[in-house]
């Protein structure tokens, strides 16, 4: 019999594992994804909201009715729905990877399409005798895109084991797409829309950080 105290452990059945069953317990493997790229996912994220808030201090401030105001906030726009679909995409994939999420598909690409859609609209209507038709088929889009909102929101908030921050951001997304599909309280629909984007950052930058202490 072996005098060796390190010996008598290995031999115990009872004695408490020296090494780690699990490396990293509750996260899978996510080859595709890196800290750096979460990082950058996050600060886009933020971006989204402090271009938002340009687009909401030029309008409430008047300064759209400007012929060079208005083609800035015009293209600002464009850019806004751009980078606002493409972290609607990468949100998707990451909740795919890291809580095996299921259902984001549809609301997504549906959102991403009609998203773009509404914009394009927005972008060529003027005046004319056209002019009240589209109005009313943009207000008609209007409540389907805030349909599809609270469809995605819903969604998210069925994402199991998710980072809380995951679950306020659908809760955001549900209140802005009501208050789009209200029409009466559309214009205050990018508050809590914008909201959403801060906390998508947050589960981007929590993503990184998981990342990093796995590395």
């Amino acid at each position: 019999m072996s005098d060796d105290p390190a010996g008598r452990r290995d031999d115990n059945p009872y004695a408490p594992p020296r090494e780690a069953l699990l490396a990293s317990p509750g996260v899978p493997p996510m080859p595709d994804w890196s800290p750096a790229q979460l990082w950058v996912l996050g600060w886009l994220a933020l971006a989204m909201v402090l271009g938002t808030l340009v687009i909401m201090l030029l309008s409430f401030g008047g300064f759209t009715r400007m012929r060079g105001v208005a083609l800035y906030a015009n293209w600002l726009g464009l850019a806004l729905v751009l980078l606002g679909n493409y972290l609607l995409l990468r949100l998707k994939g990451f909740a795919e990877a890291r809580f095996a999420a299921r259902g984001l598909g549809w609301p997504v690409w549906l959102c991403v399409a009609l998203g773009l859609l509404l914009e394009v609209v927005a972008l060529r209507f003027e005046p004319g005798p056209l002019a009240d038709w589209l109005a009313w088929l943009y207000a008609v889009a209007l409540v389907g895109y805030g349909g599809l909102l609270v469809w995605l929101g819903a969604r998210l908030l069925g994402v199991p084991e998710a980072f809380r921050a995951l679950y306020g951001m659908g809760w955001l997304v549900i209140a802005g797409g009501l208050m789009l599909a209200s029409l009466v309280l559309a214009t205050q629909a990018a508050l809590p829309l914008m909201g959403a984007y801060a906390v998508l950052a947050r589960v981007f930058f929590r993503g990184a950080a998981e990342l990093r202490g796995r590395a």
